[in-house]
């Protein structure tokens, strides 16, 4: 009989886990999601692909990602373009911290370029003020995705059976081996089952007794009114703003990272990534981003979506264990989605690894650790995200 994996989550994540899994594996993803409408984390990605990481396994899977979501499309819509990325420095100081991405870089193999204020503006004019730029730094590998687009052409590709608006209710065990996959109408026998939930991640863990320390947060991303496409463009950051934007068609967006932390508990996730917008907290931080564009816009749309922390910033991949048969690839952004994938698929092949020092990513590696200790490492990070971007 074929092998059964069954993955919970059908975002991009469990979506490029059954789109490279062989056809000789019988393969069925439950999402809690309707059909057409993506429920979780990817349905409200800005889609910022970065390559490089101070971490060099993130980095590794982020251009996996990369070469996996090239030549993605639906309906002769691109997913994923290379446009390329800008960090921008604001002062002497930042510019130095540039450098040494820029070394980085080097080592790692990425294309870039170290830019002066004026070259740096000339890469996005209608999204760099010049008046906060002193340097940049230009990652030409660097693209910028559309979720959706990448899920979908994903899904396309595989031969999973998908299964929508399907809620997970537990995991049954036979011994110490995963054996089923059980919602609120059907069961799903399994010889693997993959945790691909995001932000719900520890809701199914706990269904089996595990830990997965991961934090939620909300997160503001806003959209200025659509107007004629503009050509393309690089996505912007400034690091020590914690803020970024990029070029959606017709319309920009910009997100921010400094404002008053908003973790949510898991208990309030509710069935949806995205909340109500909070009002003045986020207002107010988007008003003191938008001072970096040249032209500040009205935002037409205002999202706040929920994505989750881990106390080091770093993806839960790998199998569980002391559980046979049972997967984590929890805590992944977009940028590394498709490699975190690949990096699955091969340990449940029990293939030869192509990517250097997984055992950190371990989903169990802070068992036994203070959970009020982890969380507060997980708050701190989401205001410091770019520290291991």
């Amino acid at each position: 009989m074929a092998r059964k994996i069954v993955v919970i989550g059908g975002g991009i994540v469990g979506s490029s886990i059954a789109a490279l899994l062989p056809d000789d594996v019988s393969v069925t993803v439950l999402d809690r999601g309707p059909v057409g409408r993506l429920a979780g984390s990817t349905g409200l990605a800005p889609g910022f692909v970065g390559l490089l990481n101070e971490i060099p396994v993130l980095t590794e899977l982020a251009r996996a990602s990369a070469e996996l979501y090239d030549d993605l499309e639906l309906d002769g819509t691109r997913g994923f373009e290379r446009v390329g990325g800008v960090e921008v420095a604001g002062s002497p100081e930042a510019a130095e911290k540039l450098t040494k991405r820029a070394e980085l870089a080097a080592a790692a193999g990425l294309p870039h370029r170290l830019l002066d204020a004026a070259e740096t503006v000339a890469l996005a004019p209608d999204l760099i003020n010049p008046e906060h730029c002193h340097r940049g730094l230009h990652f030409t590998a660097d693209g910028a995705a559309r979720p959706d687009i990448l899920t979908a052409a994903l899904r396309k590709r595989s031969n999973a059976r998908f299964v929508h608006d399907a809620t997970v209710i537990g995991i049954e065990l036979s011994g110490n081996r995963a054996a089923a996959v059980r919602t609120e109408t059907d069961t799903y026998p399994a010889d693997d089952v993959v945790l691909a939930g995001g932000i719900w991640g520890p809701q199914l863990a706990a269904m089996v007794d595990v830990q997965l320390p991961l934090t939620s947060f909300a997160h503001p991303y806003v959209y200025g009114p659509e107007t004629a496409s503009a050509p393309a463009a690089p996505f912007v950051r400034w690091p020590e703003h914690q803020v970024y934007t990029r070029h959606h068609g017709g319309r920009l967006g910009l997100g921010t990272y400094n404002h008053a932390i908003q973790p949510v508990p898991q208990d309030d996730l509710g069935a949806s990534a995205e909340k109500p917008w909070p009002g003045e907290v986020f207002d107010e931080a988007v008003h003191r981003a938008m001072r970096l564009l040249p032209t500040p816009f009205n935002p037409a749309e205002r999202l706040n979506g929920m994505f989750a922390v881990t106390p080091d910033n770093l993806p839960f991949l790998g199998p569980i264990p002391n559980i046979e048969g049972l997967w984590s690839a929890v805590a992944i952004w977009v940028t590394s989605a498709g490699g975190a994938a690949r990096a699955l698929v091969d340990q449940l092949l029990d293939k030869d690894p192509r990517f250097p020092d997984l055992h950190t990513l371990a989903p169990t590696r802070f068992e036994g650790q203070d959970p009020e200790a982890l969380r507060t490492r997980a708050r701190h990070l989401y205001n410091d995200i770019y520290a291991s971007l």
